[in-house]
């Protein structure tokens, strides 16, 4: 077990332990992390741990119990590189497994929200109702992909505000485009907001939904196919481990360095598997300058 591994990887494996715990309770105690880590990664795990539906400090502490979890198995081997590649799988490979939930709720949300901007023009013309009213009826009865996003707009806080919470919220740039033309439609007229979808916002929604779509679909099936080729490799290696002469050859420096090849090419292959159908990034809109400026106009 434990016992097994040299002084300098079992400590190494405490220092870790307690690393991951100490962040963990910052956490849960409102401590702020490092600048370095507020933007983007901490928004990143804070969008996984909504789509897991548990709060952040839940989400590393289940992060910080799989890496120990993957670290306590390696060590059952006695081979300090399965150790260590056990702990790394551990903490790395959750966010890897939970990403294809995330994008399809992502794309749930994207294509609700194509919907909505349908249902603030239907409001608009056929009850006659300004735009801010039209948002604020919309977001009282949301779709259950959009309850969160909207829920600002349910309150009372002015509706400017309420919009760059929504962006916010969303992380998405098809939400930042939507709420950067609710904005700037508040300083014209009733009919701009139905112009604007008619012309832009509503052919854009919906293309952008359906290529997500088929980058969703294309994405699903290479994180299956990594997934079937860690299986295989798994059970092969469980397999190998059975055999004494074998283990002993692992547990040697040579056997060392075939098992972290053998890892560092599996991580090139999900790497490379991951490029195939990258999807696009995009660059987060600044909501408060945009809000700001449409507050500027109107005053």
């Amino acid at each position: 077990m434990l016992e097994r591994l040299p002084p300098l990887a079992l400590l190494a494996a405490i220092v870790l332990v307690f690393a991951l715990s100490a962040a963990v309770a910052a956490l849960e105690l409102g401590v702020p992390p490092p600048r370095i880590w507020r933007r983007p990664t901490l928004d990143r795990q804070r969008d996984l741990a909504r789509e897991v539906g548990c709060g952040l400090g839940a989400w590393l502490g289940l992060r910080a119990g799989c890496a120990i979890g993957g670290l306590a198995a390696g060590a059952a081997t006695g081979i300090p590189s399965l150790a260590l590649g056990g702990g790394l799988l551990g903490l790395v490979g959750v966010p890897w497994l939970v990403a294809g939930r995330a994008a399809q709720r992502r794309l749930d949300m994207e294509r609700a929200l194509a919907a909505l901007v349908l249902e603030v023009q239907a409001l608009m013309r056929q009850s006659n109702l300004a735009l801010d009213r039209a948002l604020r009826e919309a977001a009282r009865h949301p779709a259950p992909a959009l309850a969160w996003v909207l829920a600002p707009l349910a309150g009372d806080a002015p509706v400017a505000t309420c919009l760059e919470e929504v962006g916010r919220r969303a992380h998405s740039p098809l939400a930042d485009l939507v709420v950067t033309a609710l904005l700037l439609a508040r300083t014209h007229g009733p009919e701009t907001f139905a112009q604007m979808a008619e012309q832009v916002l509503n052919p854009v929604l919906e293309l952008s939904v359906e290529i997500q779509e088929q980058n969703h679909a294309t994405l699903a099936q290479q994180r299956a196919a990594a997934l079937a080729v860690g299986t295989i490799m798994l059970g092969l290696l469980v397999a190998v481990l059975h055999v004494p002469s074998m283990h002993d050859f692992y547990v040697s420096a040579p056997g060392q360095l075939v098992l972290l090849s053998v890892l560092a090419m599996y991580v090139a292959l999900v790497w490379l598997i991951g490029r195939v159908a990258r999807p696009l990034g995009w660059a987060e809109w600044d909501l408060a300058a945009v809000r700001r400026e449409a507050e500027a106009l109107v005053g």
